[in-house]
């Protein structure tokens, strides 16, 4: 199979009331205005709760909400046959298809359909992220396209694809409903979403306790986002299930600490005192994913 990567550049800076110059359609206008139900402002609102005091913040050597590229990386650790991947793979063509993977990360969501997958897009607003979504697709064979910005900002440059996944991202997104639709919208056969039972930064919330006296929300939770979905008439499958192994990095001993401290806003003088209580308060991350699917309309028009 040919590979080659396509690199669309960002979208310009978006206007909400007209896109490009334009009159918005009727897809851009959902996508673009305000929140319509209360289970999507609820979610907001919840998420909201999650915003660390500024002046945590303003001592903190580096943003607790970066991200490091190695985390998200595909490599050996990677599992084709996960019940999220069977999910997607089963609305895909058999004889090749498309993927669009938004908030793509290194393409552990996207390349786990490769095959039958021939095309990958993805979507991220990490350079570094991109480039090894890149690298990735051209191991596994297939073509990639690769779109820098965020979404659904970055909808109006993304082609529609047959399945779009989208994996642990919503968690990130107060704005959710111009999310979910624009997810909709890219979608010729299915969305496949996956996300944790329950926010994956609560599995800290001990340590903020310990390290800054400070009580942590634990909302929102996968059963609050099918409220989102049920909310805007999306009738979404849901499956719980196990949750698949992770890269490789994520076991590396020498990044734990490192790891907890920006997660913490720390300062790198208190390392020795973190890493004694990570011997006795590891983080309780879930060991299970919620996954959704439902149908896209990208092939409505």
């Amino acid at each position: 199979m040919p590979t080659s990567v396509e690199v669309v550049p960002p979208p310009p800076d978006p206007d909400p009331d007209v896109p490009d110059g334009r009159e918005p359609t009727i897809t851009e206008a959902a996508i673009t205005g305000p929140t319509i139900t209360e289970a999507a402002a609820r979610w907001a609102e919840q998420l909201a709760r999650w915003a660390i005091p500024e002046q945590i913040l303003a001592q903190a050597p580096v943003s607790p909400w970066q991200h490091d590229t190695a985390m998200f990386v595909v490599d050996d650790t990677l599992d084709r046959n996960t019940p999220a991947a069977e999910i997607a793979r089963a609305v895909l063509p058999v004889g090749g298809g498309s993927v669009l993977d938004v908030g793509c990360g290194g393409g552990r969501a996207a390349m786990s359909l490769v095959p039958p997958a021939e095309q990958v897009i993805g979507v991220d607003q990490s350079p570094a992220m991109l480039a090894q979504f890149a690298r990735a697709a051209a191991v596994a064979g297939a073509r990639a396209v690769t779109i820098e910005g965020r979404w659904p900002d970055a909808a109006v440059v993304t082609p529609a694809a047959d399945v779009v996944v989208c994996h642990h991202v919503a968690y990130n997104v107060a704005d959710i409903e111009p999310f979910l639709l624009a997810l909709t919208a890219h979608a010729r056969l299915a969305v496949v979403l996956v996300l944790p039972p329950r926010h994956p930064l609560s599995a800290w919330n001990d340590a903020w306790r310990h390290f800054w006296g400070l009580e942590r929300p634990t909302a929102p939770t996968a059963d609050d986002f099918a409220e989102v979905l049920a909310g805007l008439g999306i009738d979404a499958e849901r499956w719980d299930v196990e949750r698949p192994p992770l890269a490789g990095a994520t076991a590396d001993p020498d990044s734990r600490v490192r790891s907890a401290r920006r997660r913490l806003c720390l300062t790198a003088d208190r390392d020795d005192e973190l890493a004694a209580y990570l011997d006795t308060h590891e983080p309780q991350w879930s060991d299970t994913n919620v996954v959704f699917r439902w149908p896209g309309s990208a092939g409505d028009d």
